[in-house]
């Protein structure tokens, strides 16, 4: 590592740094890899209390915490039980460790306990200093959040963290490119950041591919797998039982590390150990099955991994000229890096996907009518039409907009392809790298044709894709699905709880959540805001075994919260006896259970008059006292909480939004970005409930952030909730 680098970060002596950062000299067999883990994690947790002691010169005795998140510093949260601590306690705690002998494997896996405590000390204390270099450090509770449904449904199979150096730069690229396309999660630290970096690679938290820091920042991708287990396993701080026994089934994790070991390295190699890592070396060691691999060729060290931890990767490749996968979902394409873009009320452009008749579908045809990408200028606005036309003799007319709304991620997933919207609300923009490794318009029909039969394979048997850049075919085709929306509209309008017998279950989450079961109704969505009811009835018609079920309601309990005997027994039944009644409708009685993959959390406020909404995008104060990453923290995990609920962005806007307790006119206080977002639904139903400036009433962060400004706020606008009956009686 580059020790003028480190020292610079972290003001740490050079003799411990010198010690740390030694590397092995000749015997790399087990036992010389706990000898030098042992004499890393001594010099560490030294160079830790060195780190709080000028910590407490500078700062005084302050809280120790990294933003953004609900568990203080998670490993120690999670594996010691410690979910507060400060300076003088980081002292006191690190001069209760043991030290680690250099014998046994258990002096090895203690060494690297030890390890990730101070490790954690130590990056803990950089932030009080300001956060680290841009765009590097810790990673943010909503960031694990976001992945939740893709980590859940193992579109994102596994985590690779990047370690060490490699002399071969091509190799490095075709590693990055490799987890990507597989639809890992990828990080990295140390030399191995710095290398990605020199060589173009794009790294940040919109990318799956997180840039860690350097020296002790690699404690950071530990941390991020431990809180998995809080945020969707309900493990509570110190159950050390349940967090191993969860680590050991996901996220699951491979250690790649090139070049030679270091002191620092053995001991954060039995650190991974603990959170049941894989690591490949491509050092000669003694290899442990299920922990340890030595792989010389680098470009098989990830497939290795893979093998040795389990790991099953569903995304088939795609024959593409640009990387393809949901690393890039996150990916933004600005206007200085746009070779063309269309739509976005910038031009004219739709996308539509509907069923044909089986002798007008020639399966894997891909036509462009018009003009191809490289016929236009850099910089050009053009019309955009994607029509999908599909057949399968099983296929219903219902699973149209459910496979439509998915060209939204099946493009995304292409580097340098930027999607937003749907039907002809959408945009989307090609960038000028993406236009120059050779994607054409072809390609996003190739996209469409191979996703469409990975995902839908078992009912769609032929799909064509026609792909318009000619102006006048682009309205005239445009016309004709405009029609196709409306109809679909009109018949979505009749949809509503009462207007069917049945419900879906959507278990997915319980592979992080055991104990989590959502219902999805024609009214209330999923909480994870991807799947409504349509989505789930398609789902149980392709897979009748999977994880949306069918819910016979049976007798309505009460018609207000919403409670009926048949969702009970399912909720009964599904969370295992943990959850005994659950009520649709409310807050406040036996609400939804959440997992962790919720946008929005609904919390009743101080006062227990009203409610405040926050979504994982809102990263300040609220007026609950809590930020959302708290608030996150208390509700997920299958935990049902009166007061406090996860939802969907859009359920906000329902008829049935927490209907029990008087619906939206109940929220007083809501993010200024999501306000916005509603704004116009929030209008129409303050008009329809007799409450036409009810959107004026709702206060945001630009008014207060505190309970005691929203109360003055409320009283000062005459809010609805002031003459309602309180939450809680």
């Amino acid at each position: 590592m580059n020790k003028d680098l480190i020292m610079k970060r972290y003001g740490t002596d050079v003799t411990s740094l010198d010690r740390v950062l030694r590397t092995a000299e000749g015997r790399t067999d087990t036992a010389a890899l706990i000898a030098m883990a042992s004499g890393g994690s001594k010099d560490i947790v030294s160079m830790a209390k060195d780190a709080v002691s000028k910590a407490k010169q500078k700062h005084g005795n302050v809280k120790l915490s990294f933003p953004e998140t609900a568990y203080g510093l998670p490993l120690l949260y999670g594996w010691k039980g410690i979910s507060d601590i400060d300076i003088d306690g980081a002292a006191s705690f690190l001069d209760s460790l043991k030290d680690a002998g250099d014998a046994t494997l258990d002096d090895g896996l203690l060494a690297g306990e030890n390890t990730m405590y101070a490790a954690e000390i130590i990056e803990a204390v950089r932030y009080l200093d300001g956060a680290p270099e841009e765009g590097e450090g810790f990673v943010p509770d909503r960031v694990l959040r976001e992945l939740g449904l893709s980590f859940v449904d193992e579109t994102i199979p596994g985590a690779v963290l990047f370690l060490g150096r490699t002399d071969d730069d091509r190799e490095l690229k075709k590693m990055a490119r490799d987890c990507q396309s597989k639809g890992m999660v990828s990080c990295a630290s140390g030399d191995c950041l710095e290398q990605i970096k020199e060589n173009g690679i794009a790294v940040g938290w919109d990318r799956m591919f997180y840039p860690l820091g350097t020296f002790t920042a690699t404690v950071h991708a530990l941390n991020f797998a431990a809180r998995a287990a809080y945020s969707f396993g309900s493990v509570s701080e110190g159950d050390r039982d349940r967090l191993k026994a969860y680590l050991s089934k996901r996220p699951k994790i491979v250690v790649i590390h090139m070049g030679p070991l270091s002191r620092l390295d053995a001991a954060f190699a039995f650190s991974a150990l603990l959170h049941s890592a894989v690591i490949v070396t491509d050092q000669d060691v003694t290899e442990i099955s299920g922990a340890l691999r030595s792989c010389k060729d680098h470009e098989d060290m990830i497939q290795v991994g893979i093998e040795e931890r389990g790991i099953t990767v569903k995304l088939e490749p795609i024959d593409l000229p640009v990387a393809y996968g949901p690393a890039f979902e996150g990916e933004t394409v600005r206007k200085p890096d746009t070779y063309i873009e269309s739509g976005g009320t910038r031009s004219e452009s739709f996308e539509l996907l509907t069923l044909a008749d089986e002798n007008d579908v020639e399966d894997g045809k891909i036509t462009v009518v018009g003009n191809d990408i490289d016929k236009f200028k850099k910089g050009e606005t053009i019309p955009l039409g994607i029509v999908v036309h599909i057949y399968g003799k099983d296929v219903q007319s219902d699973l149209e907009p459910v496979i439509e709304r998915n060209i939204h991620h099946f493009l995304n997933y292409a580097e340098g392809v930027w999607h937003a919207g749907q039907r002809d609300s959408n945009w989307i923009r090609i960038s000028n790298n993406a236009v120059e490794s050779g994607i054409r318009l072809e390609h996003l029909g190739k996209i469409l044709v191979h996703k469409i039969k990975e995902e839908f394979g078992k009912v769609v048997t032929r799909i064509q894709v026609t792909v318009i850049t000619e102006p006048e075919e682009v309205s005239r085709q445009h016309e004709k699905a405009k029609k196709i929306y409306e109809a679909r509209d009109e018949r979505m309008k009749g949809l509503t709880d009462d207007s069917v017998d049945v419900f879906y279950t959507c278990t997915m989450c319980q592979s992080f959540a055991p104990d989590h079961v959502c219902i999805v109704a024609p009214e209330r969505l999923g909480l994870c805001g991807a799947i409504n009811w349509l989505d789930a009835k398609a789902s149980n018609g392709l897979s009748p075994n999977g994880p949306n079920a069918p819910v016979d309601k049976g007798r309505y309990i009460n018609e207000k919260k919403g409670e009926w005997e048949g969702t009970n027994a399912v909720v009964r039944a599904q969370s295992h006896g943990n959850v005994e009644r659950m009520c649709m409708y409310s807050l406040m009685d036996s609400p939804m259970t959440s997992c962790g993959c919720f946008e929005v959390v609904v919390a009743m406020t101080s006062d227990m008059q009203a409610v405040a909404l926050v979504d994982r995008d809102h990263t300040g104060m609220t007026p609950v006292g809590m930020k959302f990453s708290t608030l996150a923290g208390s509700i997920g995990g299958g935990r049902q909480t009166p007061g406090f609920m996860g939802i969907a962005r859009k359920y906000i806007v329902s008829r049935k939004f927490i209907a029990a307790e008087g619906g939206i006119a109940r929220v007083a206080w809501m993010p200024k970005r999501l306000k916005e977002m509603f704004a116009d639904d929030i209008r129409r139903i303050g008009n329809e409930a007799g409450i036409p400036d009810l959107y004026d009433k709702i206060a945001d962060e630009t008014v207060t952030e505190d309970a005691d400004g929203l109360i003055a706020w409320m009283t000062e606008k005459q809010h609805p909730a002031l003459n309602m009956p309180p939450l809680m009686e």
